[in-house]
């Protein structure tokens, strides 16, 4: 009798501590807020999602979708995410107000950001011009004067500024119309303004269009690298969240350099669709693909880095937004928690 006592009290006891531990197992991990654009950038984040790789980092992702690098800016102000990526434009401008650290590279979107204009544009007539620039077309004749429709405070106004600065002239000698892309690209196929400016996926919808690249980023000295930031406060308050982002993060990016070419093509199409509403054409992605360059850990930690080439990007961008001031808030600590 007493043995079965005993027994019943051990079997309730395990019960009553398998009731207490159940709840903690089910439990989903912490939420991380997260900010991106409608851009290939947001690909890695998505496919970590995807895999699991958040949770396995101790966290569950959530993503939330801007329409352009301000607005994601300022919604860091509401207390919207913690962690985004954005232009380099939009986030320098945006260090010195809102707190933000500069953490990592998405991606280099200098092959896909541009100028695009008519088949028949004199801007397209000649190039090299400049022969810092050989592959840009345009002269100051046939450039002077013209309509350029292009989202202001954009990475694409710097490109069209650094192009405009090979020909000898600078946006005084233009008339810019400030458009959001998408807008820009239906006004300009109805016959308005004289030249366009903006970044994939509307590059290459300009390009399906029939319209001719005049100058893309890297052609004419315009670096345009995608940066991951984070919330200052919340960086500081919880680097470990941040690290972990980062290792699912560059998962991502490492998938994205090794998958299997036709499996990834699907995945990205599946993730255009999922992500902006879209479709995207087997070609289209395979276009969004090759034309963004995506960067290791390994690698990133050595752009970072004294001989690396993100602080001579991002110096360039700084000078043409207002100085210096603002590169100190550009950090490697994180990378190198991750690689640790």
């Amino acid at each position: 009798m007493f043995k079965t006592a005993m027994h019943s009290g051990l079997a309730a006891l395990a019960v009553f501590v398998l009731g207490l531990f159940a709840p903690c197992a089910a439990q989903e991990p912490a939420p991380l807020k997260t900010a991106w654009l409608a851009e290939h950038e947001a690909f890695a984040a998505w496919y970590g999602k995807e895999m699991g790789w958040d949770k396995e980092a101790g966290f569950t992702l959530e993503m939330r979708r801007y329409g352009s690098g301000r607005e994601l800016i300022a919604g860091i102000n509401e207390s919207k995410w913690s962690i985004g990526a954005c232009g380099a434009l939009p986030a320098l401008a945006a260090v010195l107000e809102s707190r933000i650290d500069i953490i990592g590279v998405g991606n280099d979107e200098s092959f896909s950001t541009g100028i695009y204009a008519r088949p028949d544009s004199p801007v397209l007539a000649k190039t090299g011009f400049n022969p810092a620039f050989p592959d840009m077309a345009g002269t100051p004749d046939s450039v002077k004067g013209k309509t350029i429709l292009c989202p202001v405070g954009s990475s694409a106004f710097y490109t069209v500024a650094q192009w405009l600065h090979g020909l000898g002239l600078s946006v005084r000698d233009v008339t810019l119309r400030d458009v959001n892309p998408k807008t820009g690209l239906d006004a300009f196929a109805k016959g308005e303004g004289d030249l366009i400016a903006f970044w994939a996926p509307f590059t290459h919808e300009a390009e399906e269009r029939g319209f001719m690249p005049v100058a893309m980023s890297n052609q004419c000295g315009a670096s345009q690298p995608i940066l991951l930031v984070a919330n200052q406060t919340f960086a500081a308050q919880h680097p470990e969240q941040v690290v972990a982002f980062l290792k699912m993060y560059f998962r991502g990016i490492d998938a994205l350099r090794n998958a299997p070419r036709e499996a990834l093509i699907k995945d990205y199409q599946r993730f255009y669709r999922e992500w902006t509403g879209r479709e995207l054409s087997a070609r289209a992605a395979a276009w969004e693909l090759d034309k963004h360059p995506v960067y290791t850990l390994k690698e990133q930690l050595a752009m970072f880095g004294p001989q690396g080439n993100l602080m001579e990007w991002l110096k360039r961008l700084a000078h043409f937004h207002g100085g210096d001031n603002r590169l100190k808030f550009v950090t490697d600590a994180y990378l190198k928690k991750a690689a640790e």
